[in-house]
């Protein structure tokens, strides 16, 4: 009898450290999912930061957006015959950039890596920019290589409207 009810206590006694335990994993989990969100992000902000500083002191770069929004570029309503060969493709580069970079960054969206306030604050109104950019520079079949990007931008730009 004596044994009965210790080997019950015993087993309480186990349960419940393996809930215990159970529940701190998952904390441990959530923690780990925020640290990889702020990784992330850094990561991000790491990434446009060198990109600015490009801008800033390359030769190369400045000269080009420079003539670009002298042209009308920001809506993306400017002729590429105005720009030299160099120019179009240097620019077709840093669209095709943007592009692949938001793309990757809205399946890491999508997958919870990325927070939804960055989403909404940082990159949506960076794809309301580039995205008739990339219509005219890449037409409709680059753009939907990934549906479910298309489908994102196509909701942006109609929320814009």
């Amino acid at each position: 009898m004596y044994s009965n009810k210790f080997d019950r206590w015993l087993t309480l006694g186990t349960n419940l450290s393996v809930l215990v335990g159970l529940i701190l994993l998952m904390v441990e989990i959530n923690q780990n999912n925020e640290l990889v969100r702020v990784q992330i992000e850094q990561m991000r902000s790491d990434t446009y930061v060198s990109w600015m500083r490009e801008v800033a002191s390359g030769d190369n770069v400045a000269p080009l957006l420079a003539k670009i929004e002298l042209l009308g570029g920001e809506s993306g309503n400017f002729d590429l015959t105005q720009l030299d060969s160099t120019e179009k493709q240097r620019y077709m580069a840093i669209a095709a950039a943007r592009f692949y970079d938001y793309e990757n960054l809205y399946a890491q969206y999508q997958r919870g890596f990325v927070s939804e306030e960055y989403w909404t604050q940082r990159i949506v109104p960076a794809i309301r920019k580039w995205a008739p950019i990339w219509a005219i520079l890449f037409g409709p079949d680059e753009l939907a290589r990934r549906r479910g990007f298309r489908d994102e931008v196509d909701r942006i730009i109609k929320e814009q409207s």
